[in-house]
């Protein structure tokens, strides 16, 4: 099999510790640690000048008194020395790092120009590094655990890739209790070479990555990511979680990561465009992933949902709600099938309430109107334990019908203990169950936002109206002004400019700097007019009072 630019970080054949340590509570003993524990076959290369074994293992004073090839080094020794050792991994031909430790760019300036020594040593030697600041990465089908984190993975087939170790090692705690298993799991870090990027088309060729799922806190390189996104998308589902949808929330991240979090909408936006499944919390992430594994992917949003009590079949509709949707409306054909085998008293609608004393004959006779019903595209199937409930005789009968179906039915046994046998068998069939309504609902959403994303990427723009009148050199000069005096982001008047520049029509704008020159331009516009504070300093505008809506005339500019 031909070998590919990442191979040597997931299926390596030696790897070295630069920084290995004797002290159990230290990064460098506990990767050493993990790299043994994990069953890694291949060669394991403690560095460190101070010791001549960490572990039972021979220690080498340094790369080179290694005298044998290396395919992967990972560095956690004080990042004012990293710099050096990318050199070293240069001239050993060692073309993949792992650089664990921290304090890059998310340290400030002095940070800042360690984190481009290193860019300039990597770029010289060829060397390709994840990091700086990431707890490293596992790819249990390799056997291997190149990470400090805590618990180790099961073999499974997600990928997942997070900008937060700390949140990385907390999900394998989570997976683990959950039986959930990966394929590879990686911490990028601050990502300042490898990254989001890099990951998604290296995984897209990986047969064992069945769905990738990504933590995001920020992109370095928007063209890349998108680039890549779009064409593995079409092939596995990309499942994605970002922080910072406040503003607050962004402001906090790029802090931690020292990333630029960008306006909520935008990154919707581009998510859709790029086929990507956006998701509000890391467990949707893995509820996602568990149901397009597991069944079909919805052709349309026309949800129904058959339930044995009002309450959740409330809450399935309130989750609706939030998508801004509706559930479906039953045709007359499936109101008339429903009134014949459900008592008087069923609700006559969408959810379908059969009633709390509903047996298992009633779930099945339920399904088998619903399912083949033309006007629904998916099935929520709700069970509340009740006193004359079986969870498990009403999942034994209803499974068949369910795997004979190829429309996507989602079910939510509600008890726990009491219905666990019930989600067991349910589980064991391929039928995803969630512990309430709004996990189910959600889930069913996102697959049928994933494709409606695939079909976006089909479509072709329409032909322009109108010729485009673009003017380069005009948004060009806008830009290198913004570049010289050093600014972090454009003004909103320039940003118009610029856009104005490549013919997209922007509302216009007048910059004032004082009362009676402000109330001009606003009669120039004519009114109603709307003000906002410019100024370098203020990107958050509203929250210092820095925005008036709605002004009729020149006392209120004023």
């Amino acid at each position: 099999m031909e070998k590919r630019l990442l191979d040597p970080f997931f299926k390596p054949e030696s790897v070295a510790v630069v920084g290995a340590s004797t002290r159990e509570d230290s990064v460098g003993h506990i990767l050493v640690d993990n790299l043994k524990a994990g069953g890694f076959s291949g060669q394991i290369y403690p560095i460190n000048p101070k010791t001549p074994e960490i572990m039972g293992l021979k220690a080498y004073p340094s790369l080179t008194a290694v005298g044998a090839p290396v395919d992967l080094a990972v560095i956690c020794i004080p990042i004012k020395g990293v710099p050096e050792i990318i050199k070293e991994c240069g001239q050993l031909g060692i073309k993949a790092v792992i650089i664990i430790s921290a304090g890059g760019k998310e340290a400030g300036e002095e940070g800042l120009a360690i984190d481009a020594a290193i860019h300039e040593e990597a770029q010289k030697a060829g060397v390709r590094y994840f990091g700086p600041n990431c707890m490293g990465l596992l790819c249990p089908q390799s056997r291997l655990n190149a990470s400090f984190a805590a618990f180790s993975a099961n073999p499974g087939s997600l990928a997942f890739i997070s900008q937060s170790g700390a949140l990385g090692s907390a999900i394998l705690g989570w997976a683990t209790l959950n039986n959930i298993g990966f394929s590879h799991f990686i911490s990028v870090g601050t990502m300042a070479d490898l990254d989001f990027a890099d990951l998604i088309d290296y995984l897209g060729g990986e047969m064992s990555a069945k769905s990738i799922l990504i933590y995001m806190e920020g992109v370095t390189s928007p063209r890349r990511f998108m680039s890549a996104a779009r064409a593995v998308s079409r092939i596995k589902p990309i499942i994605l979680a970002k922080s910072g949808r406040s503003e607050a929330g962004a402001r906090a991240a790029a802090s931690h990561t020292g990333a630029m979090a960008g306006l909520d909408e935008a990154y919707n936006a581009a998510f859709r465009r790029a086929g990507i499944i956006r998701v509000g919390t890391v467990r949707q992430l893995f509820d996602c992933a568990e149901a397009l594994g597991k069944v079909q992917r919805p052709v349309g949003g026309a949800l129904g949902i058959i339930t044995n009590a009002g309450g959740p079949g409330v809450m399935a509709i309130d989750a609706l709600t939030a998508w801004g949707a509706e559930p479906a409306v039953l045709g007359p054909d499936t109101l008339n099938k429903l009134s014949e085998i459900l008592p008087p008293f069923w609700s006559h609608g969408n959810p379908v309430d059969i009633l709390g004393d509903a047996t298992h004959e009633r779930y099945l006779e339920a399904l088998q109107v619903c399912l083949p019903a033309p006007e629904l595209a998916g099935l929520v199937v709700i069970l509340t334990h009740q006193a004359m409930t079986d969870p498990t005789k009403i999942a034994e009968v209803i499974l068949p019908e369910i795997q004979k179906q190829g429309k996507p039915v989602l079910a939510v046994w509600m008890g726990g203990e009491d219905v666990a046998k019930g989600v067991r068998v349910l589980t064991d069939g391929g039928v995803p169950v969630y512990e309430t309504p709004e996990q189910a609902v959600d889930t069913f959403m996102e697959m049928y936002s994933y494709t409606r994303n695939l079909e976006l990427l089909q479509e072709t723009p329409a032909r322009l109206p109108r010729e485009l009148e673009v003017n380069p050199s005009q948004a060009k000069s806008y830009i290198e002004a913004c570049l010289k005096r050093q600014a972090k982001a454009l003004t909103e008047i320039e940003t118009k400019a610029i856009l104005a520049a490549y013919g997209i029509p922007v509302t216009p704008t007048i910059s004032a700097s004082k009362a009676q020159a402000a109330a001009q331009s606003a009669s120039h516009l004519g009114y109603p007019v709307v003000m906002k504070i410019h100024s370098p300093q203020i990107s958050h505008k509203t929250e210092v009072g820095g925005v008036r809506v709605g002004l009729k005339n020149g006392d209120e500019v004023k």
